[in-house]
């Protein structure tokens, strides 16, 4: 009965939901200087108005278990995409700073509600780990895809003279093709609390303590990439005297890498079991961070920031995918749980490492992510050997 839903289509929902948050996040940086000159305001200043997206971001994803319970998926999609498209239609016709400031916190709030959906709903209709390994991974590949495509398309388009306007044309566009996915397309139920006590017990999961330490590395992953995309510039340009663009080079050479991998890995996952390709992924990826963050040779660097960027690609869908096996038939608050603690990571690494930063100067705020990044392979390999995901895979389903 449950079968009657529309794979494809709810793969491409989950993808739509990545590439519109994606577009969001991975933007603000081009984004910024346009809206800056617009108001006339500080890029410092709107840089922090976009704090309010984060917030927004990051609200229906801590709440997003509790929201799959009560409210059908294809509802909650429609409602936030209508919701976004209005906003952009509202700072069409107000483009005042007050409503950028609500406008962007509206549309993070939308692009939390798709992530948090186009997370579980993955989760929910791939029942392989195998599969489910992969189709996270691919997921997670239209968030980087975004970065890429948007980032040429707003760089062609202010570069012509185009409005700060034009990005948030973009996500009404995407939240119109979002809306017409999900119209007439019938969405996985959410298991329910039943009133027996062996159905009581699964509901309020003994998840385990791998659960909450799969939380924490999603965490520790969130905190060390960001960090190292936002500092390794700064030190490339104060300990080699290099030129900005050469030094961006490097992040984009990182990007680059990691979007191809995170369409290879897809493949790789479903040969490799998963638990050895995250703990492989995160030794290769911890040895080229350290020598990116040390290293006096700056080919050394490039070519360690590309390999770091290859073996990133898969370990956000992989730890994700990794903790909702460690459960059987993982509820929508599981993945609430990771995407939550997971997305804090995102929302303190820029006040932490410009703490560190101004407590001990941009070598030490560069290696944090170094830091962060052993604390993730700690957890994986806590978490791998007290793993249920093993056993319950060789379990028969009921």
């Amino acid at each position: 009965m449950e079968q009657t839903f529309n794979r494809r289509r709810i793969n491409m929902i989950s993808w739509l939901s990545y590439f519109f948050t994606g577009a969001l996040v991975s933007t603000l940086g081009i984004v910024i200087g346009p809206v800056s000159q617009a108001f006339g305001k500080d890029p410092g200043f709107i840089g922090q108005m976009f704090t309010l997206m984060n917030i927004g971001l990051f609200l229906p994803i801590m709440i997003s278990g509790v929201l799959m319970r009560r409210f059908n998926l294809g509802k909650q999609l429609i409602t936030g995409s209508a919701v976004s498209v209005l906003t952009c239609i509202a700072l069409f016709l107000m483009p005042t700073i007050t409503m950028f400031g609500i406008g962007v916190f509206l549309i993070g709030a939308a692009s939390g509600i798709m992530m948090s959906i186009g997370s579980y709903l993955v989760v929910r209709i791939n029942e392989d780990p195998k599969k489910r390994s992969a189709n996270l991974i691919l997921t997670d590949f239209f968030f980087a895809l975004a970065g890429v495509v948007l980032s040429l398309l707003l760089g062609y388009l202010f570069q012509h003279g185009a409005s700060w306007l034009a990005m948030y044309g973009v996500m009404a566009v995407l939240s119109l093709a979002m809306i017409v996915l999900c119209v007439g397309q019938k969405f996985p139920s959410i298991p329910q609390a039943v009133q027996t006590t062996s159905e009581t017990d699964a509901t309020h999961q003994r998840w385990g303590m791998s659960v909450w330490v799969l939380c924490f590395a999603l965490f520790a992953f969130l905190l060390a990439e960001p960090i190292f995309t936002m500092w390794l510039p700064s030190w490339l340009k104060e300990h080699f005297g290099m030129a900005a663009d050469r030094a961006a080079f490097y992040i984009t050479t990182y990007w680059t890498v990691k979007s191809i991998g995170l369409f290879v890995n897809q493949f790789t996952v479903r040969f490799v079991k998963l638990r050895t390709y995250l703990l492989l992924s995160t030794v290769v990826g911890l040895v080229c961070l350290a020598v990116a963050a040390n290293s006096a040779h700056p080919t050394l660097i490039l070519i360690c920031a590309g390999l770091f960027g290859f073996c990133n690609s898969g370990l956000f869908s992989g730890i994700m995918s990794y903790g909702s096996l460690q459960v059987r038939n993982s509820p929508p608050t599981l993945t609430s749980a990771l995407l939550t603690i997971g997305t804090i990571g995102t929302l303190i690494f820029s006040t932490l490492s410009s703490l560190v930063y101004s407590q001990y100067g941009l070598f030490w705020a560069l290696n944090t992510a170094t830091i962060a990044y052993v604390f993730l392979l700690v957890a994986l390999i806590f978490a791998s050997v007290n793993s249920k995901a093993e056993a319950l895979e060789q379990q028969p389903a009921h």
